[in-house]
């Protein structure tokens, strides 16, 4: 059972990361996992991207609000500087974040460049802006996999918890067009007590599978942002133990990575394991998106220079580990 569990997992995420990257991605690939398990350099698997803190959107839970931005936004130039970083350092995959990324005009732009240098690209949004002409942009730039947010099976309480009228039907509208036009998208939601109490999960579930997504990503409440000051647990440790025991499935729902969760039976935290790192709107770079401790600005060398000064690549190094802020 657990091999198969395993090769359900494994297929996931080639549906996912590796199915529109194809071959393109086999090389980079094969330069992570020489590095990273050869040479015992901690290379990060992904390198997330907030290309913009804008957001249309003013969500209750939101864990990046408060978060410096350091002003300035990094430009075209600059970000694609960062993506031939990433590649260099032996990344195969690029995650633009926010903010929401599609408020940037050269979003696919950004897109096509990462995708050009053979790497794997996924975008996080809110749907808002993901009409079918952005779908079939993105498409033709080579994105890899769309994560698009629903917080509710419900377009009332989706609504309010995102501060924004008619976000649930544009995010639904956004997952079955990715679907319509064979874009992996990927159903991300955040899990409460109220939430599996009430068998909202269950019900996401079954609307992410009638809406043709290839997946749902259930994320764990991080108290830090509009959550920052909250003293009352919004997940308990029993329900947190009852997502994996009933509704993990290696073939459709997972929690942060699809990769690890599973292996310890769960959540597998991507950044203290230094398979990702962060880079901010304003080029600061960070273990992860929560994390205030800056190691660097890609603005002043580069992202490689930045990890090597920390010490980053180092096996058993706790360089840009921030933990506390989790």
């Amino acid at each position: 059972m657990r091999t198969a569990g395993h090769i359900k997992r494994l297929f996931l995420l080639y549906r996912i990361f590796a199915r529109r990257a194809g071959v393109r991605l086999l090389p980079r690939l094969a330069v992570f996992a020489w590095r990273r398990f050869a040479l015992g350099r901690r290379v990060p698997l992904t390198v997330m991207m907030a290309v913009t803190c804008r957001c249309q959107c003013d969500c209750a839970h939101c864990s990046a609000a408060g978060l410096p931005d350091g002003g300035r936004e990094l430009s075209t130039e600059e970000i694609k500087g960062a993506i031939r970083d990433a590649r260099a350092v032996g990344a195969p995959k690029i995650g633009f974040t926010g903010g929401e990324p599609l408020l940037r005009a050269d979003i696919a732009e950004l897109t096509a460049y990462a995708f050009s240098l053979g790497l794997s690209v996924s975008i996080d949004t809110n749907g808002l802006l993901l009409d079918e002409a952005r779908v079939r942009e993105l498409k033709a730039a080579g994105i890899s996999n769309l994560n698009v947010s629903l917080d509710s099976p419900d377009a009332r309480r989706h609504d309010r918890l995102r501060g924004s009228p008619g976000c649930f039907d544009a995010a639904l509208g956004a997952v079955k067009l990715c679907a319509g036009l064979d874009i992996p998208c990927v159903v991300s939601t955040y899990l409460t007590d109220r939430a599996l109490a009430e068998g909202r999960l269950d019900a996401l579930i079954v609307l992410a599978r009638a809406a043709g997504a290839t997946a749902v990503r259930a994320l764990f409440p991080v108290y830090t942002g509009k959550l920052g000051d909250r003293k009352r647990s919004l997940l308990s440790a029993e329900h947190k133990r009852l997502f994996f025991k009933k509704y993990a499935d290696p073939s459709f729902v997972y929690s942060e990575s699809p990769l690890y969760d599973y292996a310890g039976g769960g959540m597998q935290c991507t950044a203290g394991k230094k398979i990702s790192v962060y880079i901010g709107a304003d080029g600061a770079v960070r273990s992860c998106y929560v994390s205030r401790a800056s190691l660097g600005n890609v603005r002043e060398g580069g992202l490689a220079a930045v990890l090597e000064r920390c010490g980053y690549f180092a096996r058993g190094s706790a360089a840009g580990l921030d933990c506390g802020a989790c």
